[in-house]
């Protein structure tokens, strides 16, 4: 049985989720120290209208809704040229279609950021699900997922399509009510990037039905002679959660 399959009649509020992931002020500028990189997270984006299965009289709800976000060093300083950082978009499914729905991702980026994955900086994928309880699922390791290692050209962007098909091999991440998406991809800026332009990620979820969650993105002139992350750490904010997911 798939991992879309298995948990496809699950539900969970995300008011919680909205209320934790206020925006804060831009970066500044590069510090010294290696820590904990946190995220500076662009706005939410709602994404497509359903019918919720089986309401009579029909009930709407959104679709799908997320972020996306980059890290960089704290408190509030920016990646340097030659540093990998992260992006990441996190989506939740609030509206309940029946069948779920098939999200396809592409990751557009602006000139002078390029993606970065390597041995030493990889790209991640996790999903939320609640049932049986809230709990975390590491999709680079699901039969039927496996976090991208290639980025081909998309409609608009770079297709962020997974390893090993996805669902029903459609190339598409499977999500229904409930469920919660985080894709953590690696980038490294080769210009200064001054907040002008945007990282976004391509969000369709249904034929037709299109969202683009984006940030502006900050990078400082200062040039680091170095590709790893080294001892920086990343946080998934599915683990912001409330109730927190089992594994985080």
């Amino acid at each position: 049985m798939t991992f879309f399959a298995r948990f496809l009649a699950a539900s969970l509020a995300v008011g919680a989720w909205a209320a934790a992931c206020a925006e804060p002020l831009a970066p500044m500028s590069l510090p010294d120290v290696d820590q904990v990189t946190p995220w500076y997270n662009g706005a939410f984006t709602s994404i497509g209208t359903v019918w919720y299965c089986g309401s009579d009289p029909p009930i709407y709800a959104t679709r799908v809704m997320g972020y996306t976000g980059f890290s960089h060093p704290p408190p509030d300083f920016t990646p340097a040229l030659g540093e990998v950082f992260y992006t990441h978009v996190l989506l939740g499914h609030p509206g309940n279609p029946c069948t779920g729905s098939a999200v396809g991702l592409e990751l557009i980026l602006p000139a002078g950021v390029e993606i970065a994955n390597s041995a030493d900086n990889p790209v991640f994928c996790f999903s939320m699900v609640p049932n049986p309880g809230n709990h975390l699922i590491n999709l680079d390791t699901d039969p039927d997922y496996g976090c991208p290692t290639t980025f081909p050209p998309g409609l608009e962007g770079y297709a962020v399509r997974p390893l090993r098909g996805g669902l029903g091999h459609s190339g598409a991440w499977g999500m229904a009510m409930g469920f919660y998406l985080e894709i953590l991809i690696p980038l490294r800026a080769t210009q200064v990037q001054t907040g002008s332009t945007k990282i976004a990620w391509r969000v369709n979820p249904d034929v037709g039905v299109v969202g683009y969650p984006q940030v502006p993105v900050f990078a400082n002139g200062d040039v680091i002679f170095r590709d790893a992350m080294e001892n920086n750490l990343l946080n998934l904010d599915l683990c912001t959660l409330t109730p927190l997911p089992a594994g985080c």
